[in-house]
């Protein structure tokens, strides 16, 4: 039977559901093919479950910090089993609360596999739609190294690890990203012996260098193991351990650890007959409103590569869905970046090195948070901020190492997104005592006329 429909969404993940939304507030009769759980990567096995995980071990972590305040614990074990059950319980509630807001704006959810049968015509269970227009949103999953193939017992990739409820007592982390970098962030706090192996001369590649240099050190003070422009030679399994050979600087060296995890990267997956044209990389190919080679077909979030980030993959859907219907939408945005290791890490912008490309010469200004009374008060005054300016004055990026900087970058974004200039930003009041007027000192210091800084 087929039905015609006005929009096909295949994903239901945040491009997706977001771009149902988006096509239901429209007027349109909208559909979601979702062949696994709704929310996808994010909210099942990425920026959910993670931020879950990372609480329980920030909340661990802290106990250590008790007799500082006067008080005296007793710790007598961890239950890392509960932790891993209060994870599933959050990521539960929020699949649910989607469900139920999908639901009430009279999108239909089916759940399995989307399949062309044409350009026009996509079968999914025993249904066949016909819609007006298709939303390809089919995400990642987490890409495997050649020769050393993902076991789920000692040779793991981020979904396992997120539903292991053990903890190895050594974990090597094969990839400095995001995701392992968050990973070492939380294991390391319940004790786990963590080493991170990284190909790029960096961990975070993609952030500014004096960012990633400041993890490191405070990685090293976690006694988080580091090794950058390295690579893993050879990888042997024995009965309860790993062998693992490193190449660093030419040098080879056996490292013994209980547990790998591969954290390289993700890649597209798209759904079977997918008719139009996709990069050398796997990424569906798409014009800048979001089309596909075949107009009709378009496609959002992390299926057409770029940055792979859910409040992005929102935008691209929204701005997707518009163009279907005629409405204006924009398709270039300044996206922020939030890493939630401790210390957090939000940018947004250029990195020095990238504005020196595109700007020559520019003007850094940092302001350490040793200055700052919150981060001195919170027992956390390692970290930054920087910005990077250009000779006409404008702030071409902004790079954050402390606390709550995934909350304090959306305020910063919008500096940017208005075009602030360094005086026009320096008038605005921050408010004190808080980690948020590092800011403030940081555009002074650009100025020349810091106020509580040398």
């Amino acid at each position: 039977m087929s039905h015609e429909i006005d929009l096909l969404v295949i994903g239901g993940g945040p491009a997706g559901y977001s771009g149902a939304i988006r096509g239901s507030q429209l007027g349109m009769s909208v559909v979601v093919a979702e062949q696994a759980e709704l929310g996808g990567t994010c909210l099942n096995r990425g920026c959910i479950p993670t931020k879950a995980l990372l609480e329980s071990a920030n909340f661990f972590e802290g106990l250590s910090s008790a007799q500082t305040h006067g008080v005296t614990l007793d710790i007598r074990g961890l239950d890392y089993a509960q932790v891993v059950k209060n994870k599933d319980q959050i990521v539960r509630r929020l699949v649910d609360g989607l469900e139920f807001l999908l639901n009430r704006k009279s999108i239909r959810v089916i759940q399995g596999e989307a399949r062309f049968l044409s350009p026009t015509k996509v079968q999914v269970g025993e249904e066949v739609f016909i819609p007006k227009k298709i939303l390809v949103a089919t995400g990642t999953v987490p890409a495997e190294l050649p020769g050393m193939p993902i076991d789920g017992d000692v040779v793991l990739n981020s979904d396992q690890l997120l539903d292991r409820d053990s903890l190895p007592k050594s974990l090597l982390i094969v990839g400095g990203g995001v995701i392992g970098c968050e990973f070492a962030t939380i294991l390391s706090s319940y004790g786990v012996q963590v080493t991170i192996v990284e190909l790029m001369p960096q961990i975070l590649p993609l952030e500014d260098g004096e960012i990633s240099q400041a993890l490191t050190r405070e990685f090293r003070k976690r006694k988080i193991k580091v090794l950058t422009g390295a690579k893993v030679q050879n990888l042997r399994r024995e009965s309860d351990r790993v062998l693992v050979e490193v190449e660093q600087k030419g040098r080879l060296t056996e490292m013994e650890t209980e547990a790998v995890l591969v954290s390289i990267g993700r890649r597209a997956v798209l759904p079977p007959g997918f008719p139009g044209e996709i990069d050398p990389r796997g990424h569906v190919m798409v014009n800048g409103q979001f089309q596909s080679t075949i107009p009709h077909i378009y496609a959002a979030g992390d299926v057409i590569g770029g940055v792979q980030l859910a409040h992005l993959a929102f935008e691209e859907a929204w701005a997707a869905v518009n163009h279907m219907a005629g409405e204006p939408g924009r398709n270039e945005w300044f996206v922020p970046s939030c890493v939630y290791t401790k210390p957090e890490i939000a940018s947004v912008g250029l990195t020095e090195a990238k504005a020196k490309e595109l700007y020559g010469e520019v003007v850094t200004a940092k302001y350490s948070l040793k200055g700052n009374g919150r981060a001195v008060i919170a027992g956390e005054d390692s970290g930054f901020v920087k910005f990077v300016v250009s000779a006409d004055g404008l702030v071409r990026g902004v790079h954050m190492i402390s606390p709550a900087a995934t909350e304090l970058i959306s305020g910063v974004t919008l500096g940017l997104e208005q075009g602030m200039t360094l005086q026009q930003w320096a008038e605005v009041i921050y408010p004190h005592p808080t980690v948020s007027e590092s800011i403030k000192e940081t555009l002074l210091s650009a100025l020349g006329i810091g106020l509580h800084s040398l």
